[in-house]
């Protein structure tokens, strides 16, 4: 801002000698006040001389270079609207907290700002102050309240957050002009951190940014458009369930009528209508089953045939008295491969643990070096981050690719892959997929928009701003590509990973019936150049193995962008799925017929999984001592546990796994099976509405662990239950009639 233009601004503010008081707060010195106002040129100059010099020691200067708000880069806007609202409110919570008997609001005000706690040097460096007491706090003009407020500070090389509370009229940019000024620093809002001085040379600090919580719902067209998604299916479940059971109970009524009819003329010409009762009785049975199956054909009644009987349909398939008894079904599938519902359900359990410390680590811990330095070295933690990240993600791509190729083998291509079976093929996979992943996707939008954040919300809304600019690559099965830092719903980068490996299930399919050898040397072409890939990428950015305490930690993103996410390094466990479907449709004759051959499967099977884990732990993968046998790992531990698990699945079907058989093909996994994709796709949302409604840090514990762990996977499982009777079945249900 030039000279001129501050003088402008003074000289259209009525309120100058507010500014004017504020500003001397931080040039005054301590022997003398000034009662003396300065002229309109007078201030600008100083203001002027002022922003040069913070602007040197904090590398920002007013009306220069551009600052950082909410993670944005802005130009310092001082409107005067926004300003003079700012700087009345502000010295009117400071004249009544000066007083002699100040109000109880501004007492509550300051009471609210974050304050240094304890356990630092275990990572409690945040001061989060209190999220309720500010905002509980109302002026007694009924001009503003509180407003809570996140200044994220640089000491040194240490960034922590600070809470302070101000009137709700003031806005970020007014904020940071506020800090400029040294209004906190005077009423000892922020200073640096005492403690933090044995950790750092500089006792310096400047503001990064700023970021206030604003829990006023922003509606836009796009939040709109999702909650009316989200509404609409609600409604249809209701009207639809409504619907049938006023239909079920007019069947009723109509029966009974009937049979009071029969019952009549039972008693006034004997027992000659008996056998018409019976058979009258019987085609309404069948007529009501008819009518109720969703798998009829169209055709095979005349209501039916109609518009009026498709609406019947549609509203019928959404009622819960159909959904709720497919979701609990024991039965399994025809054609299904049983054991898969255990590895399923148990993989999808580990997943959950694994996000619900991932989640809380780097967010919500007032601990996390303590829990970087024990947990994930220690391998009784290897359900919670501990050693390899999520192995049983390549259970549930070795689980899909074996049941694509089961699926495309189903559609008979033995006479060729005609585009009718292509486009059959990948048409049945999008309706599968695409409904509830778009619902959730809506359900997710519409939940972040109208929850009321608090101290640790600023991740969540976060998300909400991604998801509004990413989520047609979600769509497209292309998030984990295009715009990958900034993907909506990041865990859904498995979808695009899955469905781009899906649409290569037909080319193996294809060799198989014109030359299995040349099947085989694609498929090992293709794994070898996975895993060199995968070797080349972990040796030049020295990617860990796990978590560690070292300077990667602050390059996760690199692990996660350039390695975890692509699929060409993850599609070997779904090749494997490929070639064990492959290997188990076509079999004649079972394939393992001696004790030695099932012997050594089981002891390579269980050995490699043992040594997948142990290797996570053993190895060496520090940036100082990075040698190539992690790089090798890291290309191969992923492939080699799919292959493990693949085993289990063929011991299981050929009948040689005895009680890890029974366990997994239990008829109890089942329904849990059946919730497993919805679990899935809400389960991270769950989570990230846990923490960013927490006013503190979650201090670690195991049993802290346990509890959430429990908590959110009970949670989780109901909302996926939930899910699946909104959408999933119903949709399952209109797919099989319609199609």
């Amino acid at each position: 801002m030039s000279r001129r233009t501050a003088v402008q601004c003074q000289e259209k503010t009525n309120n100058h000698q507010l500014t004017a008081r504020i500003f001397q707060n931080k040039v005054r010195t301590n022997s003398c006040r000034e009662e003396k106002l300065k002229t309109q040129r007078d201030i600008a100059q100083e203001i002027q001389g002022i922003s040069h010099l913070l602007g040197t020691l904090m590398g920002y200067r007013l009306g220069g270079p551009m600052y950082f708000t909410n993670g944005s880069l802005e130009r310092p806007t001082f409107e005067r609207n926004s300003s003079s609202k700012c700087l009345e409110d502000s010295n009117e919570f400071l004249e009544e907290l000066q007083s002699e008997n100040p109000q109880m609001y501004a007492l509550l005000m300051y009471d609210s700002i974050g304050k240094e706690g304890s356990n630092i040097l275990h990572g409690n460096i945040d001061q989060l102050g209190s999220y309720s007491e500010c905002t509980s706090a109302q002026a007694p003009s009924g001009k503003f309240s509180g407003q809570y407020c996140k200044l994220t500070i640089k000491q040194g090389q240490i960034d922590y957050d600070v809470a302070i509370c101000v009137p709700s009229s003031c806005k970020n940019e007014d904020i940071m002009m506020l800090e400029w000024l040294g209004l906190f620093e005077k009423m000892s809002f922020i200073a640096p951190a005492p403690i933090l001085s044995f950790l750092v040379t500089n006792n310096t600090y400047r503001v990064k940014s700023v970021h206030c919580q604003n829990n006023v719902p922003h509606i836009d067209a796009f939040v709109g458009i999702c909650l009316f998604v989200v509404a609409l299916f609600i409604l249809m479940t209701i009207a639809g369930s409504i619907f049938l059971a006023i239909k079920e109970w007019k069947s009723r009524s109509s029966t009974n009528e009937l049979e009071d009819g029969f019952s009549s003329t039972h008693q006034r010409y004997g027992a000659v209508s008996l056998n018409k009762i019976n058979g009258q009785k019987f085609q309404l049975t069948i007529t009501k089953a008819k009518h109720e199956s969703p798998e009829h054909n169209a055709t095979e009644t005349t209501d039916n045939s109609t518009g009026a009987g498709s609406f019947d349909w549609i509203l019928t398939s959404f009622a819960v008295q159909k959904s709720v008894p497919a979701m609990l079904s024991t039965e399994n599938t025809a054609g299904t491969y049983s054991v898969i519902n255990g590895v399923r359900v148990l993989s999808l359990l580990w997943i959950i643990s694994g996000h619900v410390c991932h989640f809380i680590l780097f967010n919500n811990l007032d601990n996390p070096v303590e829990w970087l330095v024990s947990v994930p070295n220690n391998v009784l933690y290897v359900f919670s981050l501990g050693g390899p990240f999520y192995l049983a993600v390549d259970s549930f791509f070795l689980i899909s690719g074996l049941l694509s190729a089961r699926t495309l083998l189903n559609m008979h291509p033995e006479e060729g892959l005609t585009f009718k079976i292509l486009k059959d093929y990948v048409i049945r996979r999008m309706q599968r997929i695409l409904p509830l992943y778009i619902y959730t996707m809506c359900l997710f939008i519409g939940m972040y928009s109208l929850i009321p954040w608090r101290s640790l919300g600023e991740n969540a809304t976060s998300h909400l701003d991604m998801c509004k600019r990413t989520w047609w690559t979600n769509l497209l099965f292309l998030n984990n590509f295009i715009m990958v830092d900034q993907r909506c719903m990041g865990w859904t980068w498995y979808l695009a990973n899955d469905f781009q490996f899906y649409i290569t299930t037909p080319l193996f399919i294809f060799l198989l019936y014109r030359s299995r050898l040349l099947m085989i040397v694609l498929a090992g072409i293709l794994l070898l150049a996975c895993f060199i890939v995968t070797a080349l990428i972990s040796w030049f950015l020295k990617l860990p193995i796990g978590l560690h305490f070292d300077s990667r930690l602050f390059t996760h993103g690199v692990y996660n962008i350039q390695y975890y996410i692509k699929p060409y390094c993850r599609y070997g466990p779904f090749l494997i799925g490929i070639m064990l479907g492959i290997l188990i449709h076509q079999r004649k004759t079972p394939l393992l017929t001696t004790k030695t051959q099932i012997l050594t499967g089981w002891l390579s099977s269980l050995s490699t999984m043992a040594a997948v884990i142990a290797l996570g732990y053993a190895l060496d993968d520090s940036v100082e001592h990075y040698s190539v046998l992690p790089a090798l790992y890291q290309a191969l531990h992923r492939t080699a546990w799919a292959a493990a698990v693949g085993w289990i699945i063929l011991a299981c079907e050929e009948g040689y796994a005895g009680f890890v058989q029974s366990l997994l093909s239990s008829k109890l996994w089942i329904p849990l099976a059946n919730l497993s994709y919805a679990c899935f796709l809400i389960h991270p949302a769950v989570i990230g509405v846990y923490n960013g409604l927490q006013e503190t840090l979650i201090h670690y514990t195991d049993i802290n662990m346990l509890y959430l762990f429990i908590g959110h996977t009970v949670l989780a499982h109901v909302l996926g239950f939930a899910l699946c009777v909104l959408v999933e079945n119903p949709i399952q249900t209109l797919r099989k009639y319609f199609c």
